[in-house]
């Protein structure tokens, strides 16, 4: 039997970009949605691509990803991040839409695989960096749908005329809180859109919440009438169970 190989993934580089197009942007936005807390990032992103439908145009392979790889109808798939790109109605830039299989293992890999989707945000003259994810509610806590903060004090400003309340204590941790707040370092502007939410493995109303925030910001139209439909579509991808040294299991979490 005969196996055909596509082009080779050089796992031993530290990281390697693989173009499948190379469009031209002018001062595009990145808006990322990685995995965490309910997957609502995540879900976000994926129904962006769905509806706007977006194109794919460059994936990012690195060794900083876990070392597991996601099954899909019986192969196995390395982990990646992808970036897609489209123009909704109503703006007059490109969206560039980054998702990703998982973040990255340590806090070195994931300040390193942030450089890298930044750089390459860069590389496509991208000056606003927006990330989306979770807010976990304590249990008696009542909080606004969608939380937010952000890199400067215009961007605050911004947010907060689109009734965005904002955090006022805490952390975001995890690469949704690094991509903002580095984006900053480079000149770039950046927020984030945490959904409030009690946790569990999806909550497809938080991440309309923060959809609808999304697109109030930036202005453009989104219809969301089919979210609940496609997020019944998607797998339920829940990460792996690590097992620490002292034999307990622990799983695998983004954001706390």
């Amino acid at each position: 039997m005969k196996f055909k190989c596509e082009a080779p993934i050089h796992l031993t580089m530290p990281v390697r970009v693989n173009y499948l197009k190379r469009p031209r942007f002018k001062k595009p936005v990145l808006v990322a949605g990685l995995p965490g807390i309910a997957h609502i990032g995540k879900l976000a992103v994926e129904y962006l691509i769905h509806q706007l439908r977006a194109k794919k145009f460059v994936e990012l392979y690195s060794e900083h990803f876990p070392e597991w790889v996601v099954r899909d109808d019986g192969s196995v798939k390395t982990l990646k991040v992808d970036l897609s790109y489209c123009k909704p109605d109503g703006l007059k830039r490109d969206l560039l839409l980054a998702t990703a299989d998982a973040q990255a293992a340590s806090p070195a890999g994931q300040y390193r695989l942030t450089g890298e989707i930044l750089d390459l945000a860069a590389q496509h003259d991208a000056d606003t960096v927006i990330t989306m994810a979770a807010y976990v509610l304590s249990p008696n806590e009542l909080k606004a749908k969608v939380v937010g903060a952000a890199s400067d004090v215009e961007m605050v400003k911004i947010l907060r005329e689109h009734g965005v309340k904002l955090l006022d204590s805490g952390m975001i941790v995890g690469m949704n809180g690094l991509l903002p707040g580095l984006a900053a370092a480079r000149g770039m502007r950046g927020f984030c859109l945490l959904g409030a939410t009690r946790g569990g493995l999806l909550d497809v109303a938080a991440a309309e919440s923060v959809l609808r925030a999304l697109s109030d910001v930036l202005g453009f139209k989104l219809d969301l009438e089919e979210l609940h439909k496609h997020a019944a579509t998607l797998p339920r991808f829940k990460p792996p169970r690590l097992r620490l040294p002292s034999g307990i299991e622990e799983e695998v979490s983004y954001i706390r």
